[in-house]
């Protein structure tokens, strides 16, 4: 299932409009204090097993992401920004107060092949990576037509086939 290029643009503009709100630069590196910041709480939870993590809201203002310990850093903090997508595209936190309230006892699961899976990948990847960056530090990472993704996931503390996917959602690389 594949996303509009509409619909990623969208997604793209609400995860730079987080990072802009938030004041969050680039690259970042520690992702638990954004998420204290925006009224968050991460929990380890080894009895995730089909899941690396999920979300939900606590209170009028805070909300908590329950983390499988069992996944890589990189992972991790994947992980945390996809559960931050579904926290504003589709729990309407900081941006829709009905849809807001409305989220009690709501859990949203880092699984499956969802559109609204899809959708928080895409913020995940936008709001680690934003575009302009990536294409920057893409550029100073290729040498003819060979591009170092190692040196791309090591800048913004993500894996390789995460910048690499990235990389191929924005039309940088080849499937």
């Amino acid at each position: 299932m594949a996303l509009s290029n509409a619909l990623k643009c969208l997604i793209n503009d609400m995860a730079q409009a987080v990072r802009d709100f938030y004041g969050i630069k680039t690259p970042i590196t520690n992702i638990d204090d954004i998420v204290n910041k925006m009224g968050g709480k991460i929990i380890e939870d080894s009895s995730l097993s089909l899941s690396d993590g999920k979300i939900r809201k606590t209170g009028a203002k805070s909300f908590e992401i329950h983390l499988s310990p069992f996944q890589s850093p990189e992972r991790k903090t994947f992980t945390i920004a996809h559960e931050l997508g579904h926290l504003f595209l589709h729990m309407g936190f900081q941006t829709s107060p009905q849809k807001w309230d409305s989220q009690d006892n709501v859990y949203f699961y880092r699984n499956g092949n969802s559109e609204l899976e899809y959708q928080a990948n895409e913020f995940a990847a936008a709001f680690l990576m934003p575009q302009n960056q990536y294409k920057e530090i893409m550029a100073k990472n290729t040498e003819g037509n060979m591009v170092n993704t190692l040196e791309i996931a090591n800048f913004f503390h993500v894996s390789v086939e995460a910048a690499a996917n990235r990389g191929k959602w924005l039309g940088y690389l080849k499937w």
